[in-house]
């Protein structure tokens, strides 16, 4: 049997929380680098272009990646808090 703490627990979802951030940081970075822009100022360009899937495509990804990182932060913020239950 393996016995692990709540400690334990918590280092492991944090680093587990930072990968992913990272993971979600790089993909925007990727996407700011190749329209050399900011999400705002992409999402004016897809709406004043014409109809460009491939932008609309990034657009979609570029918006569940700042999602996604919203919510693992928030996640982080939780476990930062320990506003958390272990079961």
């Amino acid at each position: 049997m393996i016995i692990v703490s709540k400690e334990e627990l918590l280092a492991f979802k944090k680093l587990d929380l930072l990968y992913q951030m990272n993971l979600l940081r790089e993909q925007s970075a990727r996407l700011e680098r190749k329209y050399d822009c900011s999400l705002e100022e992409f999402r004016g360009l897809v709406n004043d272009s014409d109809e460009n899937y491939d932008m609309w495509d990034d657009l979609i990804e570029w918006e569940a990646c700042q999602s996604a990182l919203s919510e693992v932060s928030s996640l982080l913020e939780s476990i930062n808090a320990e506003d958390i239950e272990v079961r």
